[in-house]
């Protein structure tokens, strides 16, 4: 009777279904992109999705046409916003494939924490979904059409992905990582920012350009420039990026310098009521450009070089700590670590974001100049030398 019922059991396990919750491509429409707007006190969602392929065609769109269909509805909660989505589409919406979520500046300032409930509780929904800012409405951002790349919301997400590789700053926020900094005390949220981007008159591509702040999940400001960079340095994220400064007895030009290799280790020290954040930063990398007609590798220049590069580290922690606690956020996230190691102090402070007015930064920072590239002198270093 046990070898009956065994023979039973195997027979029954060939009559299951292996893909229970399948989805056939034709019954969906396959969700690329969604920008969240803020209308009066309802939700405006814009749904970016894949057209299906033709028999004419052989793929999504053909010619000049977009290979991407949007659909925008409104709703007093989020899903209702997308209930009202799927009454306007000839197919059920598939979210599992999200590859941005897209704020309007209004609706970030407004607060994020109830747009992003459905996305924790839906079980379709993409975690690793990248999340951004724009300072004007998304839906009039996914509904650009861009030269280069068809998909909107995934040339967006394309720009952020390659970042490191691209030599430009992004936060690289990912809807996980949104929902866990809203849960943690002591650290606030900063975003990356897209922008449409005019060329010749009309708008032809995206901008990452700048950092959204938060303070708790509202937005307060942005900040723009090469200050930028402070998160990247505090997060041990900045390989491949690129350091400008000024060549040496030359201030008028300039040096272009890439790195390799990259190392922060961040730790506050609580001295009374000061507390000081300790930033040791190891680098290495190649100097790719200059200006100026000098031998940069020189043993007296590499100094000055290397005292721009530790001038440039400072300056973007420094300065992008100052414009944040401007607006009561703690993007570097020293209320947290300070709750983990000294959480009696903690306790005393948490309730404002006063206790940033009390951090100073104390910086160690060991760069190395290993290389210039493929070659040893310039030739506007031969150059000079021609003319003298």
């Amino acid at each position: 009777m046990k070898f009956k019922h065994c023979y039973l059991a195997i027979f029954l396990l060939f009559l299951l279904a292996g893909c229970w919750d399948q989805k056939e491509l034709n019954e969906v429409a396959v969700v690329m992109g969604v920008g969240i707007d803020k209308v009066e006190e309802e939700y405006k969602i814009t749904a970016q999705v894949i057209k299906p392929p033709t028999p004419e065609e052989g793929g999504g769109g053909g010619g000049s046409e977009l290979p991407t269909w949007s659909v925008t509805a409104n709703g007093s909660t989020v899903l209702g916003a997308i209930r009202n989505l799927n009454e306007l589409s000839p197919r059920r919406l598939y979210w599992a494939h999200l590859q941005i979520l897209i704020f309007g500046d209004e609706m970030a300032r407004a607060g994020l924490s109830p747009v992003i409930t459905w996305f924790e509780r839906d079980r379709d929904s993409r975690a690793g979904a990248l999340v951004v800012v724009t300072p004007g409405s998304a839906e009039d951002l996914l509904n650009n059409k861009i030269e280069l790349g068809g998909v909107p919301a995934k040339a967006m997400a394309e720009i952020i992905e390659g970042a490191e590789l691209r030599q430009i700053n992004a936060v690289e926020v990912r809807l996980r990582d949104l929902m866990t900094s809203l849960a943690t005390p002591g650290v606030e949220v900063a975003l990356d920012v897209i922008h449409p981007k005019e060329i010749r008159g009309e708008i032809e591509t995206y901008e990452l350009n700048g950092v959204a702040i938060f303070d708790k999940d509202k937005l307060k400001g942005y900040i723009y420039g090469p200050e930028t960079t402070g998160t990247q340095i505090v997060e041990n994220r900045l390989n491949y990026s690129i350091i400008e400064g000024k060549c040496p007895e030359q201030n008028e030009e300039d040096f272009t310098f890439q790195l390799t290799d990259f190392q922060s280790n961040v730790r506050p020290q609580l001295k009374g009521e000061s507390i000081t954040v300790k930033v040791d930063v190891t680098l290495e990398g190649n100097l790719l450009d200059q200006t100026c007609p000098v031998d940069l590798l020189k043993p007296e220049h590499v100094k000055s070089v290397e005292k721009e590069i530790t001038k440039h580290i400072k300056d973007s922690v420094v300065n992008e700590f100052q414009a944040a606690s401007e607006m009561n956020a703690d993007i570097y996230g020293i209320g947290r670590d300070i709750r983990r190691f000294y959480p009696d102090y903690w306790k005393k402070i948490s309730g404002s974001s006063a206790y940033l007015n009390q951090v100073t930064f104390d910086f160690k920072v060991e760069s190395n100049v290993r290389r210039s590239g493929l070659i040893i002198h310039p030739t506007l270093e031969k150059v000079k030398e021609v003319d003298d």
